[in-house]
């Protein structure tokens, strides 16, 4: 009993000094504090992360032309779900871009503030996606290519000269019987 209730009190211990420490870690930022920028330098950012998306867009929409003409069913598969999640989210991104500017215009900086961060967090989708598209037929290897990158060297301490180890030329081999199975419990 004493040993259960000493275990939840130090359980209890370990809890909040874990919370104190959080409490006082930094948090690293993911991109510009949107409270940092101005509304102009949130309305610039928030149009070129727009643009780049659809560049991407487009991009994926090449490589996926690309997929189709070799007849390789899975890129295909892969590229065509991840391009359907794509256009969806610059659509919204295109969307919010015009309400940032709408919210610009009516200088409601948290509004602006908002929709900046709805286009960052799509952008940021956007780009694992457009990496799910750039890799789905895996790396590319050339299997012709003779060059080598690297050579493995074996170090042994087995003699050179050893002959042949074949089995055949064992004559006195002796029956090996192999230890009973361990069970899961002793008791069984």
């Amino acid at each position: 009993m004493k040993s259960r209730f000493a275990a939840i009190i130090s359980g209890v211990g370990m809890l909040m000094l874990g919370l104190l420490v959080a409490d006082h870690a930094p948090a690293e930022p993911a991109g510009p504090d949107p409270s940092a920028l101005s509304i102009s330098e949130m309305e610039t950012s928030a149009r070129d992360q727009v643009n780049k998306m659809e560049e991407m867009l487009a991009s994926s929409f090449k490589l996926l032309e690309q997929a189709i003409s070799t007849s390789d069913v899975a890129s295909t598969a892969i590229r065509n779900e991840a391009i359907t999640a794509m256009k969806g989210l610059v659509k919204l991104s295109e969307e919010n871009l015009m309400m940032l500017q709408q919210k610009k215009a009516e200088q409601d900086r948290d509004a602006v503030e908002h929709e900046y961060v709805k286009i960052s967090i799509a952008a940021a989708k956007v780009a694992e996606l457009y990496a799910q598209v750039r890799t789905a037929s895996g790396i590319d290897v050339d299997l012709e290519d003779t060059r080598v990158e690297r050579t493995l060297d074996i170090e042994s301490t087995l003699p050179m000269d050893v002959g042949d180890v074949s089995a055949s030329n064992v004559t006195d081999a002796v029956d090996v019987l192999p230890d009973p199975p361990s069970h899961a419990s002793p008791f069984i």
